[in-house]
């Protein structure tokens, strides 16, 4: 096993692409706004402090509708060598 520890910051207004996460993962939003949506449309609306458990291989995207930076550190429980996100292809 590999544990991979990522504090990520995502610009006000940036949309993430879609992908999906192939191990388990959780992490907590530091500080701003952070929403996270499936591809079923699921949406999922983090303030700073929430936690988050992320979806395992399943499509989603986050985006900051915020007026400042979000920051979120996420903890992600994967095997050595293996990837802990996968960008959906292009059409």
């Amino acid at each position: 096993p590999e544990i991979t520890i990522l504090r990520i910051t995502i610009p006000p207004g940036y949309v993430l692409p879609m992908h999906k996460h192939p191990v388990i993962n959780a992490g907590v939003l530091l500080k701003g706004e952070l929403t996270v949506i499936t591809e079923k449309d699921d949406v999922l609306i983090l303030k700073p402090g929430d936690p988050i458990v992320e979806v395992v291989d399943t499509w989603h995207y986050g985006k900051n509708d915020g007026k400042e930076p979000a920051e979120i550190i996420v903890f992600y429980a994967g095997k050595q060598g293996g990837p802990i996100t996968v960008k959906r292809p292009e059409k």
